[in-house]
């Protein structure tokens, strides 16, 4: 197949996967932040798959797959969705593929329909450099796999550990100098690198959504998704995104500015619609499956000084702190001002006598 044709397929077979996965809700379904059903966004998904198709079923005309259409894929991602085991589905490929294609291409289609149904990085991609590692699996079943990974259960004590409606990405990042980096990978949520300057935020927001929507029929633990986008509406408030007064405008022009320019590819258009979190659902308790990962990052938060004089102006978590400093500047200030003036002074009253 041509450039062009590939890119055409992947984007007729992302379609057909949406309708296919996404086309169950009923009509009365709600949103997390209560929106109707009908106000979830695919195009940040779409632009997923195509890019996912690229990179393992384009790449070299599609010498690293055994699967060769957007179509074909989609059947395997429909018997992965019924949680059949891994063996199995390598069986099932065998049988749709050509006998001389080998087994790592059996399993390269295997792996691509994972990260289409779960967005998870699975499988490493031939000749493609990975920062981190990538998520591996070979046998049981696809709903085993995820409880191993995500139902370990918390290890690190949260004990005193507070998550205040102050703690949000804005202040993440004006406040600690943590930036904010968006992912599609959804292992990789909340993860902070590079010496933990950088914390990876996973921001489908719909595709969360969705598998919310889906509830037992969802290869996800039961209330994973809920919980992911429940901290997203700790990052990213709603009336922090989109609020009226002053100082949310700022925070809202912010987060344009975030999702505009931190990523080269498109942003999830619901990400700053996941509501608000009242005070009970900020408790540190109610998260399971990210609260070690939010320890963590608040623990870095809490630990972070400021290092640039707008980093000090919004730094207010120590109130006789924050006020200390400015009436020292203040003091500063005035008394360079009146050494200045004297000085002139003195040398006007000089060189006037």
């Amino acid at each position: 197949m041509e450039p062009l044709q590939l890119e055409l397929s992947a984007a007729s077979g992302s379609q057909k996967l949406v309708r296919m996965l996404w086309g169950f809700s009923s009509p009365n379904d709600r949103l997390f932040n209560g929106d109707p059903v009908s106000q979830l966004s695919h195009s940040a998904y779409r632009e997923y798959y195509e890019r996912q198709w690229g990179l393992m079923a384009a790449h070299c005309d599609g010498k690293f797959v055994a699967l060769k259409t957007p179509e074909a894929v989609n059947e395997l991602v429909q018997e992965l969705q019924s949680n059949r085991p891994h063996e199995e589905l390598l069986a099932l490929i065998h049988d749709r593929s050509p006998e001389h294609c080998l087994e790592d291409a059996r399993e390269n289609s295997l792996n691509l329909a994972v990260r289409l149904l779960l967005m998870l990085r699975m499988g490493a991609i031939k000749y493609q450099h990975c920062p981190r590692r990538c998520l591996v699996w070979d046998k049981g079943l696809p709903r085993d796999f995820l409880n191993q990974r995500f139902c370990e259960g918390p290890i690190l004590n949260s004990d005193g550990v507070k998550l205040p409606k102050a703690f949000n990405g804005w202040s993440l990042e004006s406040i600690g100098g943590i930036e904010i980096s968006f992912t599609d990978n959804l292992a990789d949520h909340l993860l902070l690198i590079e010496d933990d300057s950088k914390v990876l935020v996973f921001h489908y927001a719909s595709f969360l959504d969705c598998q919310r929507l889906k509830g037992k029929e969802s290869l996800f633990p039961t209330t994973f998704a809920e919980e992911t986008l429940r901290t997203l509406s700790l990052l990213f408030p709603q009336s922090m995104v989109s609020g009226s007064h002053r100082s949310r405008v700022s925070r809202s022009s912010w987060f344009r500015k975030l999702c505009d320019k931190r990523s080269i590819y498109k942003i999830d258009e619901r990400l700053g619609c996941c509501g608000n979190l009242h005070a009970e659902d900020r408790q540190i308790k109610n998260f399971t499956f990210w609260r070690d990962r939010l320890v963590i990052l608040k623990q870095v938060y809490d630990e972070a000084t400021p290092m640039t004089l707008s980093q000090f102006w919004y730094d207010r978590r120590n109130g006789v702190q924050w006020y200390t400093f400015w009436v020292a500047i203040l003091v500063l200030i005035i008394t360079t001002i009146f050494a200045v003036l004297q000085c002139v002074q003195g040398g006007f009253q000089t060189w006037k006598t």
